[in-house]
């Protein structure tokens, strides 16, 4: 089911989509703001009055050295981003893990002492733990994992470090594993080549806004892959099975639009819940194996249509 996406996956898209939007507009923003004056005395005290009609209760701020500021800007943007992106994947993976949990073998469970400070280093070790609790092969995603083990660690540099690399970050960012994922990463657009990643050294680290996509762009490849495997863990069934709940069995009422007929109707809101496509629309008789069962579902979708 190619076109499947789950409730988790669903919310990480569109996480991704807005997290691309803020970044992009944000910083065409800052460039337009940075160009729309050439002195920059003049740019200064522009921004001055920007900030005191802004609506908020701010006082005037002088801003010196403008162009410093603006490439400042752009990296305290990037650090919001790498932010971002980590909760998003953070509440997917919970979510999916909840979900799949009941698959997981009974010795299986984790215990998780580890500290706050310790929990990139144990981000990859979750994704694999989760794969292997579940038979499922690394193949897919084995080859970017270098790639979120480096933006996790990241990622704690921004937000318990105040931004400053730690040995282990910049021993990630020279490792051959990051390099060589770095070189072969295959774009959207063929002949196209990914942009440089940030620039480590034991003293700076130097963020740019694509790279907070690119780290949201390795989550979201790997969130691609779980979401699959669960459609395929779960199957069909499962699905039509939670529609059923959701809008016929557990509503005094039936949710708009309340279609032709029964089979529409869930087929109809299968499709918005989980983008699952159902053709022909009494294909989704296959569901049931007791006829007794499916009377008794169309009798009540006929009997909530009546008082709707």
């Amino acid at each position: 089911m190619e076109k499947f996406k789950s409730q988790p996956y669903q919310k990480f898209l569109y996480s991704h989509t807005r997290l691309n939007n803020f970044i992009k507009v944000s910083t065409v923003a800052v460039d337009f703001l940075y160009k729309s004056k050439t002195d920059l005395k003049e740019l200064s005290e522009h921004i001055n009055e920007l900030i005191l009609k802004a609506g908020e209760r701010w006082t005037p701020r002088i801003i010196k050295n403008i162009e410093i500021e603006v490439t400042q800007l752009k990296n305290d943007l990037s650090k919001t981003g790498i932010i971002w992106v980590y909760s998003a994947f953070d509440v997917f993976f919970k979510q999916v893990e909840g979900q799949l949990s009941g698959f997981f073998p009974k010795s299986s469970e984790d215990r998780n002492d580890c500290k706050e400070d310790d929990l990139e280093e144990k981000k990859e070790t979750k994704i694999i733990s989760l794969y292997t609790k579940l038979g499922w092969s690394l193949d897919n995603i084995n080859g970017i994992l270098p790639v979120l083990k480096f933006y996790e660690v990241l990622r704690h540099c921004v937000a318990h470090n105040m931004g400053h690399p730690t040995e282990k970050l910049v021993e990630l960012s020279k490792s051959e594993d990051f390099q060589s994922v770095i070189r072969n990463w295959e774009t959207k657009y063929i002949k196209r080549t990914i942009s440089d990643p940030p620039i480590v050294t034991n003293e700076t680290l130097e963020l740019k806004p694509h790279h907070c996509i690119m780290y949201s762009e390795t989550c979201l490849r790997i969130a691609t892959d779980i979401n699959n495997r669960l459609f395929e863990k779960f199957g069909l069934n499962h699905f039509i099975g939670l529609t059923i709940k959701t809008h016929l069995i557990e509503p005094s009422k039936l949710k708009k639009p309340a279609c032709e007929n029964f089979s529409r109707y869930i087929v109809y809101h299968l499709k918005q819940d989980f983008d699952i496509l159902i053709s022909p629309y009494d294909k989704i008789y296959e569901y049931y194996s007791d006829d007794k069962l499916k009377k008794q579902h169309k009798s009540r979708y006929l009997t909530l249509k009546n008082i709707s």
